[in-house]
């Protein structure tokens, strides 16, 4: 009752996870090693804020993109499985939600806009499960996404993505 009141996604959790209630902050990237939370949109001058999310070892990173209504062209969010490199995995910037599960414990995101465009909202949930509870890496669960390099629509599949050959 409580904990739904104050973390109104909490129901969505197995009951089996540790919960912590973190409200997103206004600055602009950094590293977050908090069980769960939220990556919240920063409303500041700064144009790329880099935000690295590390859970405990053991863990890996799941990260749950809320729908987002960015302006493409002109402003996106990128997720990396990892630290910050020059390898994407994906640079979004309007859609469905989507959820993500990274390979290891920790996971990087940027949100990145041209400097004349003002912040636009969007909301990022993170949160960690013990190894051996995930479902397999990559992109678990797709429904449809405007990607920043063009247009890719994907509506109910599911897309495994791999950093090289198997």
């Amino acid at each position: 009752g409580r904990l739904r009141a104050l973390c109104p996604w909490a129901h969505l959790l197995s009951e089996t996870l540790i919960l912590s209630c973190v409200i997103g902050s206004d600055d602009c990237g950094g590293l977050l090693k908090n069980y769960s939370g939220w990556i919240s949109y920063y409303k500041g001058q700064k144009t790329d804020c880099v935000w690295t999310i590390q859970m405990k070892p053991g863990h890996r990173v799941v990260l749950q993109v809320l729908p987002l209504n960015l302006t493409c062209g002109k402003e996106y969010v990128e997720v990396q499985d990892g630290q910050a490199g020059p390898n994407n995995f994906l640079k979004v910037c309007g859609g469905v939600t989507f959820v993500y599960q990274a390979s290891s414990n920790v996971m990087t995101v940027k949100y990145s806009r041209k400097s004349h465009h003002p912040a636009s909202s969007f909301n990022l949930y993170f949160y960690g499960i013990p190894v051996g509870t995930e479902r397999g890496g990559g992109w678990t669960r797709w429904f449809m996404a405007a990607c920043e390099s063009g247009p890719c629509f994907y509506m109910h599949v599911e897309i495994k993505l791999s950093q090289g050959p198997p």
